[in-house]
């Protein structure tokens, strides 16, 4: 999927940079909390969707483990499946946003994504 890793959490411009460099690979944070910092400003991503145009996975980072691919399905559109193993494997620390909200800001994502990746 990404050739490689850093051994670290990503900054918010190495996900967008992925994003632009490969018309094939859509690199977002998992959630708007995973952007935004406590205090309001660009924090550590430590959760992110990876899209292609075949699969769709969640990978999280940990101190102790580096990053790990939580779930993967082969249906892109499926993503709500990889999202939910996500925030179950974060014990629910991420079900504190509204995941409607969540769910609708990355289906919009994934259809500018598709849209590119049509062209």
């Amino acid at each position: 999927m990404i050739s490689s890793l850093p051994d670290r959490p990503f900054s918010a411009t190495e996900t967008l940079t992925v994003s632009q460099e490969r018309d094939d690979l859509l690199v977002i944070p998992a959630t708007p909390d995973d952007l935004v910092g406590d205090e309001g400003t660009l924090g550590e991503i430590r959760n992110i969707l990876v899209f292609t145009a075949n699969v769709v996975a969640s990978l999280a980072y940990t101190d102790a483990d580096g990053w790990t691919v939580v779930a993967k399905v082969d249906d892109p559109s499926e993503f709500e499946v990889v999202l939910d193993s996500l925030i179950e494997f974060r014990d629910d620390s991420l079900a504190d946003e509204d995941r409607d909200e969540i769910v609708e800001t990355v289906a919009e994502a994934y259809e500018t994504f598709t849209d590119r990746t049509l062209r």
